[in-house]
């Protein structure tokens, strides 16, 4: 018995790591006063393919299936297309509209190493707000995220869709040829630089090669002059001067580096674009300003912007460099009773009353056996409840790390929270 291909089953050390980073991320989202949506995993087709226009070509890229009433359906492939739905279908809700978002979702793509067809996302959207600020805050959140799980050496890549586009003008590349570019340039991640020149050759690109060579020479003050011939141009560069501007005034700027080549879906963004960076090449999360997006789904365009990380690839980062703190997962208390059930009960009951996690045979085990048991599990504090300790009214508590034992009286039951805490 197998999983499907792309998809993985969590469980232990695996399960509660995922647990604690899910966990950080929520408290700091909540923190920033942002409020939960959950949304479906099957979608509409029609609602799928609106964003960026993907129309039948999505079909390749997702789960695409009918229902038994013959509609067309699919799973969802990020958490931010359900909510631009639920925008649209909610116009009267007060703006802006702030919430995160924290679920699976899939993608019926190849899997590369570390990636999965069904993965986790975190979000935040900020939705109602055409403010630079709104860009500064997701950053922000984004930031404070990072330095939580531990990360020292990160760094957020930022662009501007409007100045690629201005960008592509200044290299000669008409206006009808600008979805073409985009979708070819968009691809970088997985093709390079040698298959982006390939694919803008097929799909009849002129100047091509001038458009490659600025983005590839990466220097944004030295391109400024030309881009500030167009009015897209002036608009995107005050975009993301304004925003390293506001980044500087409160102190997250040397988080941020300008970067030409980041090109992450132009045809989808309208503005800032975002990337974070960890580990050399790997990218743990991204995002950026989509005006346009609620558009698709009602009457009346919406501006949004938002972030998200990669739940996976947050954690093979985290294990790459060691982040992961001692206490990722609960201490808990393993009760073994010998001979003594019913009291071991009682006393496991008022542990767990007392807000202390605590496991107890459910075997009938021998105590020899229990350790094992306990050891396996990974628990760290064992209780030991026999008849001497019931007569004596004590239990007693041993470390099974450093073999350290000490006894404490039922009366004082709640001095187990302080050796937890050690």
């Amino acid at each position: 018995m197998q999983t499907v291909r792309g998809m993985k089953d969590w469980s232990g050390e695996e399960a509660w790591k995922r647990e604690f980073v899910i966990g950080e991320i929520k408290k700091i989202f909540q923190r920033y006063g942002y409020e939960p949506l959950e949304t479906p995993a099957v979608e509409y087709y029609e609602t799928l393919a609106a964003k960026g226009g993907g129309g039948e070509e999505i079909k390749k890229e997702i789960y695409y299936f009918k229902d038994k009433a013959d509609r067309e359906l699919g799973l969802r492939f990020d958490l931010t297309v359900p909510t631009a739905r639920f925008i649209a279908s909610n116009p009267t809700m007060p703006k802006p509209y702030k919430r995160y978002a924290i679920g699976k979702v899939w993608r019926y793509d190849r899997p590369q190493a570390g990636r999965y067809r069904e993965f986790t996302q975190a979000d935040i959207d900020i939705f109602g707000s055409p403010s630079v600020m709104a860009d500064l805050e997701v950053l922000d959140v984004a930031i404070t995220v990072m330095k939580k799980l531990g990360f020292s050496e990160f760094k957020i890549r930022v662009n501007n869709r409007k100045i690629l586009e201005a960008l592509m003008l200044a290299s000669g590349i008409p206006k009808e040829k600008t979805i073409d570019a985009f979708r070819a340039i968009d691809k970088l991640d997985k093709i390079g630089w040698d298959g982006i020149t390939e694919e803008l050759m097929k799909r009849e690109v002129p100047n091509y090669e001038e458009l490659v060579r600025r983005i590839r020479e990466n220097n944004f003050e030295k391109i400024k002059p030309d881009l500030s011939n167009f009015d897209i141009g002036k608009e995107g560069i005050g975009e993301l001067e304004k925003l390293i501007e506001l980044a500087k005034e409160i102190g997250i700027d040397k988080w941020l580096s300008i970067d030409m080549t980041l090109v992450r879906g132009l045809e989808y963004y309208t503005g800032n674009v975002f990337e974070i960076m960890a580990g050399g090449q790997w990218a743990c999360g991204g995002g950026g300003r989509f005006d346009k997006l609620i558009g698709m789904y009602g009457d009346r365009d919406v501006p949004a912007v938002g972030i998200s990380f990669g739940i996976e690839r947050v954690i093979q980062l985290m294990e790459k460099f060691n982040l992961f703190p001692d206490r990722y997962k609960p201490l808990v208390v393993y009760i073994a009773p010998i001979g003594k059930v019913k009291e071991a009960w009682k006393i496991r009951k008022r542990l767990v009353e007392m807000g202390v996690p605590a496991d107890i045979d459910l075997m009938e085990r021998k105590l020899n056996k229990q350790f094992d048991y306990a050891k396996a599990k990974g628990y760290k504090w064992f209780i030991i409840i026999g008849e001497k300790e019931i007569d004596e009214g004590i239990v007693t508590l041993k470390n099974l790390e450093t073999r350290e034992e000490v006894k404490i009286k039922l009366s004082e039951l709640k001095r187990v929270k302080d050796f937890l805490a050690r």
